[in-house]
């Protein structure tokens, strides 16, 4: 290889200025010495140049891209071998032919590498060898067009964030006589699927039309054989468009042929969007040349070519494998996947598969610490030391916050639907990061940023002025809480300070344990050994126990130990904590939460079954998928179909091979999969009952019988006594898992890769109904509740012969709560109700307010009521239907006495879901707890 050092000059000019390094290599079996060459890019440049015969120095000119043309030479530098590693970047190998008179005839091998310094690379050349050989080829794309812009390659395109009601998506990226594409936030995703591997070598990015500083200033480009594995290709910072409408190139170092291609936006100019016109991806004559040969004396033959890959365009791993597509070896508790190696409860970070619910990370320095909360805000980074916030999520009250194994941050409410979500699945995502610099980060392999709440403006304090943080399950003297949180080591129970309030609770569901306090306070373990509330100044709000010297979370309650390991005060008493259930034979897959967040919480209700030995085509055939219609695509992709076809009528359904077996999925529970029987093992449906997907039924049937059913709405179960079902029941961390027990108990556990990867599907749709559906007989009439507003006692009265104790009543109903507080609460005296049973009214009111709008529990004013001592009230759980229970089912309480000061206090928290009806639930009458 010749390695010349170049000058250049314009025009008339005699100052030769300093130019680009020109490398050129020809050989066809033998190094080949040019005596000129002349090659074009694709800029539209051109270039030619003679060389002396000792090829020492070159003369020649260069019609730039703008058209002005210079003149150029050059001194050899350094001749060199031919380096392999630059033939995958600017250099081109092929298998040649000629077309001889004979008929096509083997020409060996041609390497060609010409570089001239520019950002374009060659797209014909022309030379001719001292032998007297001329030669001229002209490369081909691997486009269809001919052209290098395979952006027509492209068959999927999506977005973690987009402006779809303005029109303004990711696919407008690729469609050069569509919008624009516009995201919300200052941090992106897009992603690009093409047909088929490519090794696009440049990318072009084109500036929209407005604002230009929602233009991305930093960003890594990364490619994907299969859509899990992912290599960096390219990384920029600081960059800037200096007009509207412009396209900017950039390089790929070192090209792979990869299927997808993904650009994380990691940075703007300054907005809090992001905006761009287009992307196009360019690929280097991937498919060969075309072109003559013609030696001295004689006619030119034609003379083409095809690419020979080189050994550096196999794409390397900077992630691990995805699986092979047999079913992952079930694992033990506690042993988790290496994202969890090292991890700990309250520890800074959080690993794919892991969740917080009413818990907290806090930074390594302990500045800062993000908290999940049932109150306002929901998600929130805090300073420790101004104590004030420094971010706020935007997730609206929400029971827990899981990083799912597809790497999407998803907040989910206490009635299992996905109310917030970063959008960041399948784009690499390892972990949840709290920075010492107050930023909450996604975090991909290589440690760059996927998703980001910002850094926040904050003092330069070094992370002084506050306690030392306690972490993991335990507190020890000098730490304390603030708005954070201890875990048990087996998850199963917290500690939870947030702010104000202080509580132990048992899976997200129970508190057992609480300290309601009237301002914000620190719980903290002095130093002599104490555990007290104080305030944020200091002082004693009260001694809870002691001396000790650690307080550690343990499975159902908090314990403060001595020196020797002796408990010295806990939350609960031993003989009423929540003992360890048996192992499941399967324990708990964390890689299945977040994919089925496509399936869940829309409101379609889900099918999920395990068919054995068999294959993805035969089983969607048999469920009503024609062949010619079956697509090997992925969910998402799926979806979108239906969504543009049948918005409102179509199922997706689709198929996957795990090992000898079939996972068939789909968004619907009323799917035929009884045609699949008797090969089907297990099969689970989840139908939503009302409104905005609130409650529904969960059924897990096992070789053709039902063997578990579990209503959310009203809350009970039957069939669960089948033993392996109860024992996965019992061992869940909480209801949105519950689609494990498909798993569980049929034994074939999918892999992330395998459910993120693609799979055979299709559409159905459904045949219209040759009669129209008899309309549902009308609810028996109540009075309309209009205004209410989740919160206050919904008080029913049922007696109307005393309207003195009536007055009574609700004069103590309207009793000042927390703060002086006045409670207002919602009366309906309709005397249509006199005299009516329990069951009665309990149906009435879920009639009117179906779904969200329906409080925890209504209060019934009855004839115990009126003539009771005290007036006490008849507290009825909401999650009851009011028909008797079967004989099968789990049996739970439905009512229970109170007075009537204490409605507002159920009512309150049954509404925020931080506690449930059976937390209150007794066989005294129940009193007002907090004033």
């Amino acid at each position: 290889m010749f390695a010349f050092r170049m000058w250049r000059r314009a025009g008339d000019s005699v100052e030769w200025l300093p130019a680009s390094r020109l490398l050129v290599h020809i050989s066809d079996g033998e190094s080949v010495v040019p005596a000129h060459l002349h090659w074009g890019t694709e800029d539209g440049a051109q270039s030619a140049v003679g060389f002396s015969p000792d090829m020492v120095s070159c003369y020649g000119h260069r019609r730039t891209p703008a058209g002005d043309v210079v003149q150029v030479r050059g001194e050899l530098d350094d001749r060199r071998e031919y380096p392999e590693e630059v033939g995958g970047a600017r250099g081109y190998e092929f298998e040649t032919e000629v077309e001889e008179p004979g008929g096509r005839q083997p020409a060996g091998r041609l390497r060609v590498l010409i570089d001239d310094g520019g950002d374009t690379p060659v797209r014909w050349a022309a030379w001719r060898e001292r032998s007297g050989l001329a030669c001229s080829v002209a490369l081909r794309s691997v486009s269809p067009s001919g052209n290098a812009d395979v952006t027509d390659l492209v068959s999927v395109v999506w977005a973690s964030a987009e402006h779809r009601d303005a029109g303004e998506v990711a696919e407008n990226l690729t469609d050069a006589s569509a919008g624009k594409w516009f995201a919300p936030h200052d941090r992106a995703s897009l992603g690009f699927e093409l047909s088929r591997p490519i090794a696009v070598d440049r990318y072009v990015l084109t500036s929209a039309d407005d604002a230009p500083d929602r233009d991305p200033a930093a960003w890594t480009l990364r490619g994907s054989a299969d859509g899990a594995v992912w290599r960096t290709l390219d990384v920029r910072s600081g960059e800037s468009f200096t007009r509207r409408h412009q396209s900017r190139t950039y390089r790929i170092a070192e090209p792979g042929p990869y299927a997808h291609y993904r650009l994380d936006i990691t940075g703007n100019n300054g907005s809090p969007h992001l905006q761009l016109q287009a992307v196009r991806l360019l690929a280097d004559a991937g498919a060969g040349f075309v072109g003559y040969r013609q030696h001295e004396g004689h006619a030119p033959v034609a003379y083409r070519g095809v690419r020979v890959a080189q050994a550096s365009e196999s794409p390397p791993e900077d992630t691990p494998a995805p699986s092979n597509g047999s079913a992952p070896a079930p694992r033990a508790r506690g042993d988790r996947p290496a994202e969890w190696r090292g991890w700990q409860p309250g520890g800074s970070w959080l690993p794919l598969g892991g969740s917080l619910s009413m818990e907290s990370l806090t930074s390594p320095s302990g500045r800062f610490t993000v908290r999940h909360s049932v109150y306002e805000p929901s998600l929130a980074v805090r300073d420790n030391v101004t104590r004030e916030w420094a971010w706020v999520g935007d997730s609206p009250e929400s029971s827990q916050v899981c990083l799912g194994p597809d790497g999407d941050l998803v907040a989910w409410d206490h009635h299992g639907n996905r109310v917030w979500s970063t959008g960041t699945a399948w784009l690499g995502v390892r972990r949840l990061e709290m920075r010492d610099s107050g930023e909450l980060a996604l975090i991909d392999a290589n440690g760059a940023v996927v998703w980001s709440s910002g850094i926040p403006q904050v003092s330069a304090a070094a992370g002084t002025g506050h306690r030392a943080v306690a972490r993991g399950s335990r507190m020890r003297r000098g730490e304390s809480l603030y708005g954070q949180s201890l875990t048990s080591d087996d998850g199963s129970t917290v500690l939870c300070h947030d702010g104000r309030v202080v509580f132990v609770i048992m899976r997200g569901r129970t508190s057992h344990w609480d300290r309601f306090p009237e301002q914000e306070t620190v719980l903290a373990l002095d130093d002599d050994g104490f555990l007290r509330l104080r305030t944020l100044g200091g002082a004693v709000v009260e001694q809870i126990a002691g001396p000790g010297a650690e307080l550690v979370v343990v499975r159902g309650a908090a314990e403060l130990r001595d020196d020797t390991g002796a408990v010295v005060w806990a939350s609960a008493d031993r003989w009423s904590r929540v003992a360890p259930v048996r192992e499941p034979a399967i324990p708990q897959n964390d890689d299945l939460a977040a994919w089925f967040g496509a399936l869940v919480g829309e409101g379609r209700g889900y099918c999920v079954a395990v068919v054995r030995e068999s294959t993805p085509q035969d089983v969607l055939e048999r469920t009503g998928v024609a062949p010619g219609s079956m697509t090997p695509t992925t969910w998402h992709r799926l979806q979108r179909d239906r969504d543009t076809a049948h918005p409102d009528e179509g199922k997706v359904v689709a198929a996957i091979a795990v090992g000898p077996d079939v996972l068939l999925v789909g968004d619907d529970p009323t799917l035929p999969v009884a045609a699949l029987a008797p090969s089907t093992s297990v099969v689970a449906l989840h139908q939503p009952s009302g409104g905005e997907g609130y409650g529904g039924t969960f059924s897990l049937h096992q070789n053709g019988r039902l063997v578990a059913e579990v209503r959310d709405e009203p809350r009970r179960r039957k069939g669960t006594k089948v033993p392996d079902v109860a024992a996965a029941l019992d061992d869940l961390a909480h209801d949105l898992h519950r689609h494990e027990l498909v798993f569980r108990v049929s034994g074939v556990v999918p892999s992330a890769a395998e459910l993120g990867g693609p799979l055979l599907g299709g559409v159905l749709v459904p045949a219209p109904s040759p009669s129209a559906t008899p309309a549902a007989e009308p609810a028996e009439s109540f009075p309309a509740v209009e205004g209410y507003d989740g919160m206050s006692p919904l008080v029913v009265r049922t007696d109307f012969t005393d309207d003195d104790a009536w007055d009574r009543v609700v004069e103590q109903l309207r009793t000042p709560w927390m703060d002086d507080d006045p409670v207002t609460p919602y009366l309906i005296g309709d005397p249509r109700y006199a005299d009516a049973s329990t069951e009665r009214v309990l149906k009435g009111v879920r009639a009117a307010l179906p779904g969200p709008s329906r409080p925890g529990a209504i209060f019934i004013a009855d004839s115990t009521t009126m003539r009771g001592t005290g007036h006490p009230l008849l507290a009825v759980s909401t999650e009851w239907d009011g028909e008797p229970f079967e004989e099968d089912e789990e049996e739970f309480v439905t009512q229970f006495r109170l007075l009537p000061n204490a409605a507002v206090e159920i009512s309150t928290n049954l509404g925020l879901g931080n506690m449930d009806f059976e937390d209150f639930a007794d066989d005294e009458l129940y009193e007002r707890m907090v004033d």
